[in-house]
């Protein structure tokens, strides 16, 4: 059987301290019994009795509803090894290595005729849960939804049930491959996987339809897992926060979920829901994480209401008041597309969930690289319009190669004029400025990046004066007498040089290659778009089992 490991990849240098674990997530060979099952109560007792290499089928065109009023499907812990697996699947050969629907190859909707029914019939009860310290179990072709009587579940697949108090009780070494997972158009569904585990992943699925009208609802997320996470290839709709880690304090002393890799998703909101008034909030949210790498997706509609409409939120929280250790740290924010959000990204460095809480560690050490964001600020999604908000007392933040053509609100934000947040980089963007830049009225540039930022470096940033008649309203050479040096200003986007209807600069652009790297100010679409269509290693092998640099 080809394992599933955790290896270290994501950078060369041994000594970089943004480096991850990511989990090789090839599909297993198993060479065991296979066992078909046409009812949900062969379906258990397969998993009963199943061992190391076992293949259960389950036949298509048949709706599986667990035996069990009020439990769900049971993952059980069969003591297997690690690298041993039980593969549960659609019997269609469509999902087989040469079928319609091969390993690495994202599902839709469409394909649910051809998967698996699966349907949890209990208020609140998933379809899938994992025992304590089960491990070893690979879904694949899976239809996992609720019957269509069911008005409220929690987690429709659930990986942990967050009450676990050591990591030997974790689930671990679970991966949901190429399956559709959804809630019904009425009622609340809160979140499609938890997991909260160990070596757990979610790849080529379509998540969908997650929303609570009473709570916040997530596609994919966890808070009591110790990771790795890959979370690739998927669609993720959901409406508070598509992907969120943290939330709630581990039950697990001193844990932080590591080594999450959350790679080529497509990250949306349903535009129904604006009209549905449910609670919005993010795309992507960390409370309580280490060793984060978010690249090549697209995340898309954040509007305000639940919140202000912040598409990416970085921050540490205390939630429930014990989590003192709880941390956001070292997270990798590259070749991602963010559009059409009321705000661009928040960098926060502690927060509790409540007055007279103990403050957590503060978050450290984010570096945003190679990002593109469309449509921040306009009116479909909400006043506001603020790209960057860093504030609290964070540490170590990088913005590098950012173009941002539409951010009304301003370029980076403080919060707060006593506030200190040391060393910023900031450098090789491409940014609108309208009403405000980096700070605010005769503070704005290097007044405010001296006091609220130092020490920092920034350099070589073109920013695009498209200021309205305002009191915010400055010319190019005073707004550029306010900036450190290597600050170009030019007064509308058609003075930047874009090839024909994109925004990649054309060669013939002044900021071609004029960053202080030699490449062009602003971000690289061509390597966004090579990093979204992935490639060979994308599931984090190269032969057997081992790692390949990503």
């Amino acid at each position: 059987m080809r394992p599933i490991t955790a290896a270290t990849i994501d950078s060369t240098a041994s000594d970089d301290p943004y480096r991850i674990a990511t989990l090789c997530t090839a599909v297993p060979v198993n060479t065991g019994r296979r066992l078909s099952v046409s009812t949900g109560a062969d379906l258990q007792r397969a998993l009963d009795t199943a061992s190391a290499g076992d293949t259960i089928l389950l036949a298509t065109g048949v709706t599986f509803t667990p035996p069990a009023a009020d439990g769900g499907f049971v993952l059980r812990n069969r003591h297997l090894p690690q690298g041993q697996w039980i593969v549960i699947r659609s019997a269609n050969a469509a999902f087989d290595s040469g079928g319609q629907i091969p390993p690495n190859l994202r599902v839709s909707a469409a394909n649910a005729a051809l998967m698996a029914q699966i349907r949890t019939a209990s208020v609140n009860a998933p379809a899938f849960r994992a025992e304590s310290g089960a491990s070893g179990y690979r879904l694949i072709g899976l239809d996992i939804g609720a019957d269509s009587s069911i008005r409220q579940v929690t987690n429709l697949v659930e990986l942990g049930n967050g009450s676990e108090a050591t990591v030997d009780a974790l689930p671990s070494d679970i991966v949901i491959d190429r399956c559709f997972i959804h809630g019904n158009d009425d009622g609340n569904f809160r979140r499609g996987v938890l997991m909260n585990g160990a070596r757990m992943a979610v790849v080529d699925s379509y998540v969908s339809n997650f929303h609570d009208a009473n709570s916040d609802s997530q596609a994919v997320g966890g808070s009591n897992g110790s990771g790795p996470f890959k979370i690739l290839n998927n669609f993720l709709e959901a409406a508070s926060e598509n992907v969120m880690f943290g939330g709630s304090d581990p039950t697990v002393p001193e844990l932080v979920p590591r080594d999450i890799e959350v790679r080529r998703n497509l990250v949306t909101k349903r535009l129904s829901w604006q009209t549905a008034r449910m609670p919005v909030k993010n795309a992507f949210e960390l409370k309580n994480a280490s060793h984060v790498v978010v690249e090549a997706n697209t995340f898309e509609h954040v509007w305000a209401s639940g919140q202000d409409g912040t598409a990416i939120l970085l921050k540490s929280v205390n939630q429930g008041g014990r989590c003192t250790w709880c941390v956001t740290e070292y997270v990798t924010f590259r070749n991602n597309v963010v559009r059409g959000a009321a705000h661009g990204m928040v960098v926060n460095a502690a927060e509790t969930g409540g007055s007279g809480m103990p403050a957590p560690r503060r978050a450290h050490h984010i570096r945003v690289d190679n990002v593109v964001f469309d449509d921040i600020g306009s009116a479909q999604w909400g006043s506001g319009g603020k790209l960057l908000r860093v504030f609290g007392g964070v540490n170590t933040a990088s913005f590098t190669h950012i173009t941002s053509r539409a951010n009304p609100g301003g370029i980076l934000d403080p919060q707060d004029p006593n506030d200190s947040n040391p060393g910023l980089v900031f450098k090789n963007n491409l940014v609108e400025r309208k009403y405000y830049g980096i700070g605010t009225g005769a503070d704005e540039g290097t007044r405010t990046l001296s006091r609220n930022f130092n020490p920092y470096t920034y350099g070589y940033n073109v920013l695009v004066n498209t200021s309205a008649p305002t009191d915010q309203a400055i010319a190019n050479g005073s707004l550029e007498s306010r900036y450190p040096g290597h600050t170009w200003v030019v007064s509308s986007w058609n003075d930047v040089g874009f090839q024909s209807g994109t925004s990649a600069l054309a060669r013939t652009s002044r900021f071609s290659r004029a960053g202080d790297d030699g490449k062009d100010v602003g971000a690289d679409l061509d390597a966004i778009t090579a990093a979204q269509a992935g490639g060979r290693g994308a599931d984090g092998c190269g032969g057997v089992g081992t790692a390949v640099p990503k």
